[in-house]
């Protein structure tokens, strides 16, 4: 029962960090992370943002109008103005 907790434990941790949100393209793009409120960034080409992806929000690429809905903590990727994970 003990083992069964620290693993209970454990999974429900690995998803509370915010996946990283990884711009492959060379040029910077305007961003919008939806979640409980809308909040407007950007991010400049072949850069990384840490924890900028959180589980379970709505990416939306402002010029290219790609958009994707993050799940879990897996990186999301932006490669030829698009979105991925």
């Amino acid at each position: 029962m003990k083992k069964l907790f620290i693993l209970l434990i454990i999974l429900i941790s690995v998803n509370l960090y915010p996946a990283d949100l990884v711009n492959k393209d060379s040029r910077g793009y305007s961003i919008e992370v939806e979640q409980t409120g809308t909040t407007h960034t950007s991010i400049s080409g072949n850069t990384t943002q840490m924890s900028g992806a959180p589980d379970g929000s709505i990416i939306r690429i402002k010029e290219t109008g790609a958009t994707l809905k993050v799940n879990g903590d897996s990186d999301v990727i932006i490669q030829n103005g698009q979105l991925s994970q």
